[in-house]
């Protein structure tokens, strides 16, 4: 099997998605790892609608409206209806949403220091810059 350049970054990246949701298990965090994605976009960007969530997470506006529905559930978000428009909501982090954000955080943040430490300074920023190409 010829690997291709697609195939290394989908495999790179299963890994990654892998050792996330390891650390999410291991730390019994009460959100999947596709929720958390929403949940800390929302606490970067209050307010915001779901629109520009789910073109920030690159999420289906029906697949995110789903998470949301399981976010506001388990008391992590809430919706109020846009000031600005009557058919759409803004989004916000909960009391309870910012306690699980201030708890997730370092974990993720030391789990990325980790994965690249396998890189040096100027590979990372090589590869940034062979990304930023696709995009």
């Amino acid at each position: 099997m010829t690997k291709t350049l697609a195939f290394e970054i989908e495999k790179t990246l299963h890994i990654i998605k892998s050792k996330t949701q390891d650390v999410f298990r291991e730390n019994k965090f009460p959100i999947t790892k596709d929720q958390w994605l929403i949940l800390e976009r929302i606490a970067q960007s209050e307010g915001s609608n779901q629109k520009d969530i789910a073109k920030d997470t690159f999420k289906d506006p029906a697949a995110l409206t789903r998470m949301l529905d399981i976010l506001v559930e388990k008391g992590f978000v809430q919706r109020k209806a846009s000031e600005n428009d009557r058919r759409t909501f803004d989004i916000y982090v909960t009391v309870e949403g910012g306690r699980l954000v201030n708890r997730i955080t370092p974990i993720i943040e030391e789990l990325n220091a980790t994965i690249e430490t396998a890189l040096t300074t100027e590979e990372r920023n090589s590869l940034v810059a062979i990304l930023h190409k696709f995009q």
